[in-house]
């Protein structure tokens, strides 16, 4: 039986993956900050849940720790994550350790604890979410978009550091998800108008929006689909039509073509 640990299982697409491997025949290590409140998780005899807050490193390696000498874990999914939509000037100290704590920083110290473990076994899959705002710059993203930019590009280096010991490192680029994705707002005044033309561009029908189960699909795929050489999975209709659209036009056409969107005759 396959082991697959994920963070961030408490809800969105952490929780919908847990279930999807765990209904695939997996046995899911379930982690999240408060584990005595899961209640959907624990009707599944291949979940096991543990307590896990990715800005507290103490609690990383003890929990890492112990699940690695009791489980033989095949696959890291990072998954935790935290938003935030605010114009820059407005960014507080506070904030911005608060979004690099949880979304890189917490990353890091996850991922720093199982390569060891895989590298000593010559296998493994790393498989992280990020985020299509780690990838295009879109405005008011605040220091999240850095936070994104930071793993995406982490993950690309690590592709190349873990290669020649047969580890798999890969990214699930989610765009706009319906979940209860936890996003802070600071009021952006005097980009109301930007922001209307955003949301009308990532989010054209809130009927149409992509579920977390169908991203919990393309996390199963990125990660039993045997492709060494695939790092990035776009999930979501718009986020791939966007994504394929800058690579059709390369950067800088794409940049004057979202700008347009965005901010037009400007």
């Amino acid at each position: 039986m396959n082991t697959i640990f994920i963070t961030g299982s408490s809800s969105g697409i952490g929780k919908a993956a847990a279930k999807l491997f765990a209904e695939k025949g997996w046995r899911v290590i379930a982690t999240m900050r408060t584990p005595e409140k899961e209640v959907e998780l624990t009707q599944y005899d291949n979940v096991v849940l543990y307590p896990l807050d990715v800005t507290k490193p103490e609690q990383i390696k003890k929990t890492v720790s112990h699940v690695l000498k009791t489980e033989s874990v095949d696959v890291l999914f990072n998954n935790v994550g935290a938003g935030m939509k605010a114009r820059l000037e407005d960014v507080t100290e506070e904030i911005i350790y608060k979004s690099f704590e949880t979304n890189l920083l917490g990353m890091i110290r996850v991922t720093q604890a199982f390569i060891p473990y895989f590298k000593k076994r010559r296998t493994g899959t790393i498989l992280t979410t990020t985020s299509l705002a780690g990838i295009i710059g879109l405005p008011l993203d605040g220091f999240y978009a850095a936070d994104k930019w930071g793993m995406q590009g982490l993950c690309e280096m690590l592709y190349f550091e873990l290669r020649p010991f047969n580890i798999m490192v890969k990214t699930l680029v989610p765009g706009v998800v319906k979940t209860n994705f936890k996003m802070e707002q600071i009021p952006y005044e005097g980009y109301e108008e930007l922001m209307k033309n955003q949301i009308s561009l990532l989010m054209p029908n809130i009927e149409e929006m992509e579920l977390p189960e169908e991203a919990a699909q393309d996390a199963y795929v990125a990660v039993t689909d045997g492709d060494r050489d695939r790092m990035c999975y776009v999930t979501g209709q718009k986020a791939k039509e966007l994504y394929n659209k800058r690579q059709e036009l390369g950067d800088e056409k794409f940049r004057c073509y979202l700008r347009e969107i965005l901010i037009p005759g400007k």
